[in-house]
């Protein structure tokens, strides 16, 4: 095998992105998962501040090591599906990619599958909380992500419809 397809599939947290490159997984044989979640890119010292818009930050999170598991698998799979949240607009990876997928998720149905995955056990005080810094802090950081990520995409899905569903969309795109 020559060349692999790198197919990145974008989205907010609890947009479904992961749920989607699973799906592709099995669909499609002799394919692989990189996923940005494996290497807590944001939770380096490097990364920068969330305050700060993407369009100035992108570039400054250190995606070396995603980046390396990238070439090593390339070549070696038909498709490399990346589970990864900058699309096109990080130049480490972006000549490596041949299609973005953009999972569109409505917020409140974003925060409602964060909620549920990530605050299981939590109390309730620990929940308002986080629902208050999401009003007041985090909702308009992800309404400018999205502005930013989605403007160059290759196709832009409806994360609230069944990924089932989605996955017969993205076919349609794929070589």
């Amino acid at each position: 095998m020559k060349d692999s397809k790198v197919i990145v599939v974008s989205g907010m947290g609890g947009s479904g992105k992961t749920t989607i490159v699973k799906g592709l997984i099995k669909r499609y044989p002799n394919s692989k998962c990189l996923s940005f979640d494996d290497y807590d890119i944001d939770a380096l010292p490097s990364a920068p501040a969330i305050s700060t818009p993407i369009e100035i930050t992108v570039n400054q999170y250190d995606v070396s090591a995603l980046l390396i598991d990238l070439k090593a698998a390339y070549g070696r799979y038909s498709y490399l599906f990346v589970d990864f949240p900058f699309g096109y607009k990080h130049k480490a990876i972006q000549e490596m990619v041949d299609k973005v997928i953009y999972v569109k998720t409505p917020l409140d149905i974003c925060f409602a599958r964060r909620l549920i995955r990530d605050f299981k056990g939590e109390t309730t005080d620990n929940i308002q909380k986080m629902a208050r810094h999401y009003l007041s802090f985090g909702r308009p950081i992800f309404i400018d992500y999205e502005r930013f990520i989605i403007q160059d995409v290759d196709l832009v899905i409806d994360g609230a419809l069944k990924s089932d569903e989605n996955i017969e969309i993205i076919d349609t795109i794929l070589p």
